[in-house]
């Protein structure tokens, strides 16, 4: 085919650059309708990126080519851009999909010479697409991995500092690069494979969501996570997590990056009460157990004793712990564990014989459940 027949497509090129700002307009529109993650990128940013990009596929049209290195350079800048931007790649492919078909809606739409000449407009189209395609695949792969080493790095600076008592301005800083808002709560997490488990023989390890604001690293053995998010998404992370056969410590929600590190910290006693029969433990549920946990190691030896009777006598260890969750009532007892109410009280007596504490007083009852907590704990390693 000669070069001068291709002027019919010349000429609808130059018409409808004329009307690109309409063009581009409606293609912003449809992108940012049917793709609610260009909310993250600014109106006018976005406008004269997809401008730039339909100027370049009318000017490529216009000269019969697919698109050369030149505008291919400029994809991968836009793709290195989006990428910082949190857009996911193939959001960003759709989106130059998108614009392409706003433009071939114009193109195909001319009357006259230029309907024969749109197969090979087609297949230039096409095949811009595909370099199009790989080039925003390598740029936004290639950005993605340098940004989640810069992430990854951040995050455990910022776990360190939290783990210490000078925290000053930099963590501040830290949070809020990662997109923290220091307004609201921070939720320490803490974890750790369950005993006689290895990390080849579970899951891999954790996956979290996309979207949540986030915080991971490492204290000594224990993974660590701090995180903002809605408590339904903070509940999905701690069910994938003791899915993967993790034992979950978690805080109570804190303000600041000082409420961060309380968090943080409250999570790691929390961890320290988790047990193969408890694989998860709030602090603010049971921070009495948490805190005795944490200083088993200064427990005098009765409380080794009691929890070694616990241990051998599992059903008075069952009894005592629901006979505290019943509020110390015999009956509420007896009704949640399924047991005859004299059955309750001979359990209860048996186990003050056996240890010399009376779980029906208030001393006796919180030495008890320590015990209880500690026979459990003894079953997997120490946490720090």
């Amino acid at each position: 085919m000669s070069q001068a027949s291709w002027g019919p497509v010349v000429g609808v090129v130059d018409s409808v650059l004329d009307r690109l700002d309409t063009i581009t307009d409606d293609a912003v529109a449809r992108i940012r309708t049917e793709l609610a993650d260009f909310a993250l990128v600014p109106y006018d940013e976005h406008r004269e990126a997809v401008r730039e990009q339909l100027r370049r596929r009318l000017i490529a049209f216009g000269e019969r080519r697919t698109w050369d290195q030149d505008d291919l350079g400029e994809v991968r800048a836009l793709a290195r851009r989006r990428a910082r931007q949190a857009i996911a790649l193939d959001v960003v492919i759709r989106a130059y999909h998108v614009g392409d078909r706003e433009l071939w809606r114009h193109l195909s739409a001319a009357p006259g010479e230029v309907q024969k000449l749109l197969p090979e407009l087609a297949s230039l189209m096409l095949e811009s697409l595909q370099s199009v395609t790989s080039t925003l695949a390598l740029a936004h792969g290639s950005e993605t991995r340098a940004r989640d080493r810069v992430q990854m790095a951040v995050s455990q600076r910022l776990i360190d500092l939290l783990n210490t008592d000078a925290r000053g301005a930099e963590a501040a800083r830290l949070a809020e690069y990662l997109g923290f808002d220091s307004a609201r709560p921070f939720v320490g997490l803490a974890y750790a494979r369950k005993r006689g488990e290895s990390d080849s023989a579970v899951e891999p390890g954790p996956h979290f969501a996309d979207g949540l604001v986030i915080a991971r690293g490492g204290i000594g053995a224990v993974q660590v996570v701090v995180i903002q998010a809605h408590d339904n998404s903070i509940a999905q992370v701690v069910e994938s997590l003791a899915t993967a056969a993790f034992r979950v410590g978690i805080g109570s929600g804190h303000p600041g990056v000082d409420g961060a590190a309380r968090s943080l910290r409250q999570a790691q006693l929390a961890l320290s009460a988790t047990s193969a029969r408890n694989a998860v433990s709030r602090f603010d549920d049971d921070w009495l157990i948490n805190c005795v946990m944490s200083l088993a190691d200064l427990l005098d030896d009765d409380v080794y004793h009691a929890a070694e009777i616990a241990d051998a006598h599992p059903s008075l260890r069952e009894t005592v712990a629901a006979f505290a969750a019943a509020d110390m009532s015999i009956t509420q007892c007896a009704r949640t564990s399924h047991l005859h109410a004299n059955t309750v009280v001979y359990r209860l007596g048996r186990w003050r014989e056996l240890t010399g504490w009376d779980p029906r007083t208030f001393s006796g009852l919180t030495r008890s459940i320590a015990a209880c907590a500690l026979a459990d704990s003894r079953t997997i390693p120490p946490t720090q």
